[in-house]
Formats: C-alpha cells, sequence, structure tokens
C-alpha cells in the first residue's frame, strides 16, 4: 500500500548507479573548460565547488528517503494502533453479550446497568473504528462492511434497550439472538480487516526495507560519485595544471640562474599571465646582462673578484690589455704575486683588514705586468661576506702620477727659482722705502711703496698657491705640537696689527685658557687670513671681535666683523678656489680668491670644520671647529 510513496533513484542523477560514464564525460568537459577558460583561482574554485554540489543533492535525496521512512514508520504505527482499537471493541462486544445473558437468567438491575453502559461505550468505540477506519482502510470492502455492521450494531443496541426497559422475555430473547448475530458477523468482519492489516503491514515492512536499501545506495553511490569525480580532478590536474606548476618552475629556476626559459605555457589564466611576466623579466635582464657584459668587456679599468686568500676568480679583458696577461694566466694567481715586492706587505694588511672589517677600501700599488713594466693602479675593493669575494676596480693612475710629479717639480721650481727672487726684491724695496740708503724723492718714494705693496700681494697669492699644492700631494703632513690657543690668537693679532691700525680698527680678542694639538704656523695662517678678509671688508672705525673657548672636545675659533655681510646663496661657494662675491669684486683688493681655499684645506687637514654664518647688511661670523688631540691634564 505505502510502496508508492517511496520514489526509486532517479536515473541519469549524479546518484544512479548508471550515470557514472555521462558524469565522467561531463566532468571531463568541465575540466577542459577550466583548463582553457577559467582563471586558476576559479578553477580551484570550481573545483571546491562540484563536490559541494554533490553533496547537497546527496544530502536531498537522503532527506527525501528519510522522509518516506518515517512515513512508513507512522503507517506502521496507525495500524498497529486501529489493530488494537478493533480487539478492544470485540471484547466490548462479547462483554455486553456476556451481561445480557446474566441479566436474562438472574434479573439482577446491576447486570441491566452494566449492559447499557457497556453497549454505549461501543457504541462510542464502533464509532471510532469507524472514522479510523474510513481514515486507515480506504475504500476496500471491509469499509462498506464495517459500515453495515456498525448499523445493525446502532440497531441491536437499541432492541436492547427496549427490551431492558420493557422487561418482555420475548423481546430480551430477540435481542440477545439479535447481538450474537451482530457479535458473530463483528468476528468475521474483524478477521478480514486483521488479515488486510497484516497484509499491510508486511507491504509496510518490505517498504522500510526498500528505504533502508535506496538510502544506503544513495550513500554508497554518492561515495563513489566524489571519489570518481576526485580521481577525475586529480588525473586532470596532474596532466594539466601540474605540468604547467613543473613548467614554471623550471622557468623561475632558469631565471635565477641566468638562463635561457625552456617553456611556454599557453592559456590566459593566472599561470599563463605568470609565465609571460616571467618571459619578459628574462627578456629584460638578458638585455640588462648583456649591457653589463659590454661595458665590463669593454671596460678601461679592470673589473675583478679575488677570493678571501687574494687570488683571481674572474676579471675582465682590460686585465689582459693592461697587464699582458692571458687571461687562463692570471685567474687563480695571486695579486700579491703581481705587485712590486716592497707593497706586498702594505696589500696584504689592507687586504686581510678589508676581510676582517667588510667595509670598502681604496689603495695604490704598482703592477708588474708580464714584460717587466710597472703600471700603477688605483684599486676600489668591496668585501663581499655572503659570497666570499673582494671585488674590485683598478684604475690606471700611471699617466696621472706623471702628471702628479711634473705638477710637484713646478711648484718646486715655483717655490725655489721665483719666490727667492720675489722676496730678496722685497726686502729691496723695504730698504729702500725705509730710508736706509737715503731719502728718495716724494714721487719715488710713492712709486717705491706701490711697486712693495704690489710685490708682497703677490708674494701672499704665491704663498696661498704653494700652500694649496702641497695639501694636494701625498706627501704633505702637518707639523702638529700641543699649543694654547691664547698663542695662536695673539701671534695671528700682532701679524696684522699694522694693517688693522692703517684703516683705524680695533681688534677684541676674548680667549679661554684651552690647548689643543696642530700645526701652529698653519693654524695661524688661517686666522691671519681670516683678520686680513675682515679688515678689507671692514668700515674704518669699527671692531673686529676675534675669539677661543672649549665646546665638548672641540676648540672652537670665531673671527666677527661688521661688514656688508655674504649673501647666503654665496656662503657655500666662498671656501671654493677662485671664488669671489659681488661685493668682493666691487672691492677688489688685489686678491684672487684663494685664502678662504687654503683655510679650508687646513683646517681638513687638522680633521675640523669650519663655515660661515651672515647675513647682508649684518657682517660676517667665522667659525672655525678643532679636535682637542690631546688629553688635557
Amino acid at each position: 500500500m505505502l510502496r508508492s510513496c517511496l520514489p526509486p533513484i532517479v536515473p541519469g542523477s549524479c546518484c544512479a548507479p548508471g550515470c557514472h560514464g555521462v558524469k565522467i564525460r561531463q566532468s571531463a568537459g568541465v575540466v577542459e573548460y577550466v583548463k582553457f577558460k577559467l582563471k586558476f583561482t576559479r578553477q580551484i574554485l570550481l573545483i571546491v565547488c562540484i563536490p559541494m554540489l554533490v553533496q547537497i543533492m546527496f544530502v536531498c535525496l537522503l532527506a527525501l528517503n528519510i522522509k518516506q521512512l518515517e512515513q512508513c514508520y507512522n503507517r506502521e504505527a496507525q495500524a498497529a494502533d486501529y489493530l488494537s482499537d478493533s480487539v478492544k471493541f470485540l471484547a466490548q462486544l462479547i462483554a455486553c453479550a456476556g451481561v445480557q445473558a446474566l441479566y436474562q437468567v438472574s434479573k439482577d438491575p446491576k447486570y441491566l446497568r452494566d449492559y447499557k453502559n457497556k453497549v454505549l461505550v461501543a457504541t462510542v468505540q464502533s464509532e471510532n473504528l469507524r472514522n479510523r477506519a474510513r481514515a486507515d482502510v480506504g475504500e476496500h470492502s471491509e469499509t462498506r462492511e464495517l459500515e453495515d455492521l456498525f448499523l445493525s450494531l446502532k440497531q441491536a443496541s437499541v432492541r436492547g434497550h427496549q427490551a431492558a426497559d420493557s422487561h418482555d422475555q420475548v423481546d430480551q430473547a430477540v435481542a440477545l439472538f439479535e447481538m450474537r448475530g451482530v457479535l458473530n458477523r463483528v468476528n468475521g468482519v474483524t478477521s478480514k480487516i486483521m488479515g488486510h492489516l497484516t497484509e499491510e503491514r508486511r507491504e509496510i515492512a518490505a517498504a522500510k526495507l526498500q528505504a533502508q536499501n535506496q538510502i544506503y545506495t544513495i550513500i554508497f553511490v554518492t561515495i563513489a560519485a566524489n571519489v570518481l569525480v576526485l580521481l577525475l580532478f586529480i588525473f586532470r590536474f596532474d596532466r594539466t595544471t601540474s605540468q604547467r606548476f613543473t613548467n614554471l618552475t623550471e622557468n623561475v629556476m632558469s631565471l635565477g640562474a641566468n638562463q635561457k626559459l625552456q617553456h611556454r605555457i599557453g592559456g590566459n589564466d593566472d599561470l599563463a599571465e605568470l609565465d609571460s611576466v616571467i618571459h619578459r623579466v628574462s627578456n629584460v635582464m638578458r638585455d640588462s646582462r648583456l649591457k653589463e657584459q659590454a661595458i665590463v668587456k669593454e671596460a678601461v679599468d679592470v673589473i675583478c673578484a679575488l677570493d678571501e686568500n687574494g687570488k683571481f676568480q674572474q676579471v675582465n679583458p682590460a686585465a689582459e690589455r693592461l697587464w699582458k696577461f692571458e687571461n687562463d694566466e692570471i685567474l687563480g694567481k695571486s695579486l700579491l704575486s703581481m705587485v712590486a715586492p716592497e707593497e706586498r706587505d702594505r696589500v696584504h694588511r689592507t687586504i686581510t683588514q678589508l676581510i676582517a672589517q667588510e667595509e670598502s677600501a681604496t689603495f695604490e700599488t704598482n703592477v708588474i705586468t708580464r714584460d717587466a713594466q710597472l703600471i700603477e693602479m688605483q684599486w676600489n675593493s668591496f668585501f663581499s661576506r655572503e659570497m666570499k669575494q673582494i671585488f674590485c676596480v683598478a684604475h690606471d693612475v700611471t699617466e696621472r702620477k706623471k702628471v702628479e710629479r711634473l705638477k710637484a717639480k713646478l711648484v718646486e721650481m715655483i717655490s725655489h727659482d721665483l719666490r727667492s727672487p720675489m722676496s730678496a726684491l722685497q726686502i729691496t724695496l723695504n730698504i729702500l722705502s725705509s730710508g736706509s740708503v737715503g731719502t728718495l724723492p716724494d714721487p719715488v718714494a710713492q712709486r717705491v711703496k706701490r711697486a712693495e705693496l704690489s710685490l708682497a700681494q703677490m708674494v701672499d697669492m704665491l704663498d696661498d698657491f704653494l700652500e694649496l699644492e702641497k695639501l694636494d700631494t701625498s706627501v704633505y703632513e702637518l707639523d702638529r705640537h700641543p699649543v694654547k690657543a691664547k698663542e695662536v690668537v695673539d701671534l695671528a693679532c700682532n701679524l696684522i696689527e699694522e694693517l688693522s691700525t692703517k684703516r683705524n680698527l680695533q681688534i677684541k680678542t676674548s680667549v679661554e685658557d684651552v690647548s689643543l694639538v696642530a700645526d701652529k704656523p698653519r693654524l695661524v695662517r688661517v686666522l691671519t687670513n681670516l683678520l686680513s678678509n675682515a679688515i678689507k671688508f671692514s668700515p674704518e672705525g669699527s671692531k673686529i671681535e676675534m675669539g677661543a673657548w672649549r665646546q665638548g672636545e672641540n676648540v672652537v675659533f670665531e673671527v666677527r666683523d661688521h661688514g656688508p655681510g655674504i649673501a647666503k646663496e654665496y656662503q657655500a661657494a666662498v671656501f671654493e678656489r677662485f671664488t669671489q662675491t659681488d661685493i668682493g669684486k666691487k672691492q677688489s683688493k688685489g686678491g684672487v680668491g684663494l685664502g678662504l681655499a687654503v683655510c679650508k684645506a687646513i683646517v681638513d687637514a687638522h680633521g675640523g670644520a669650519i663655515r660661515v654664518e651672515s647675513e647682508e647688511g649684518q657682517g660676517c661670523r667665522f667659525i672655525l671647529t678643532l679636535p682637542f688631540g690631546i688629553e688635557e691634564s
């Protein structure tokens, strides 16, 4: 009866046993679509969604079958209740007949009351049983028989009440006989209904078994479908995406190893786009490497790499051109074996210090070529701890050194062959202007005085030039000794006292008792140059301030004037050679712009710093800062 309420598994669905081939082909088509149409991220999303859809369909079918199984259990419970009510109704009728028989024999009123109550209960039970029969039995023949039976029972019940009330024995005997006939009919109908209910319960049991089997079938088919879909995607992923990942990985490894890429991944998904980017990067890097190789190959300087023992690991062609060795002869050769013997210890110490401190270093050395020639090289080196190599760029400075030596000879010639006669001429002019050899006429005395001033300016300019040239050479050394700041300030003021007196200028000093280690003559020269500049540009009758004090670990010297000042755009350039401000050019005093350059060079040699602070129309303040150089007692 309930078999029709449990639908079988629909063929062609994902849970049908015969649908595997169709779904596999459909899934393969999906994978092909994923491969050629979808982005990689969407492929992963689709791979995740398909098993989820299968699980959702599985849950829906499982829920439907469980619902049908629940209905079977409810139907079985209804049949059992109907059977129980039928048994109770039959027992009630039997009890009615028994009580009526007892009443006929004993005429006891209590049996009459009991009979009426039981007939009333049986009537109510018959109505309930008839309603349940209509709902459970339906349109079967048992329904019509029950309707006739219930009608006869109602009529018998009425006659039984009438006979009991009339006390007529004939009527009571007829009522009892009629009740017995109804009871016999109840037995027959009840037997048929019980047989029908028994058959229905067997059908319900079979339906439950079928529902259980369908649930198991759904579970097993779903598991099989998931496994097949998973195997399909694994197979397709291994043949397509996995291989593409392998190719992409090999391309990345080739890119890192500066090798040509071996694979080209097709399609328009993420992997193809990433592979396209890698190919573009590879092309850019290849072009960049070609340019770098061309630069290194055609470079004039030697570019090389040394190991931690100072042996050549790589060199560019410039090494062959300069040193006359073949490339194979240079590789593995120690740098120390190629430098001049007297310089090997110094180069070895430099390399050792470079490796220990992991910093860059610049040094010069003579390299012995294959034909026993000496080439002066300047090395700029850097040690890489990760690669354990020293990378060097060596520049040929042979010609520059020749020029420097010629320049040094020229400076020496100027110093001896030009400055000495000029000094002698200056002494002669001093004697003439002093009147030691006789009084000169006024026109002659004025001419001698102008010549003396011009010669003094030339001597000062020549001294500045020679000082700068000495500072530019590597042989320049300071003669440092402990000196008090007051001594330096007083000596500088004494040297320019005559010049300040002529301009009616007052020099006010303020010096603390502090000492430092310095080259006293050159430090005096710096202060003298600063005071001379202050005197040149200060208005007559003004005041120049000079001081010295301690500031931390330094000694600070200051020279302040009240002249026209220096514009901010010129302040950074006043310490450069041959540089003059617009005001200096207009008020030319015969200088060429070397005095402040000399000051800066000397201060830099002492490890100090010099700067200017000024505003136009407010004068200048030159500040000189030098380290102590000694521990104060």
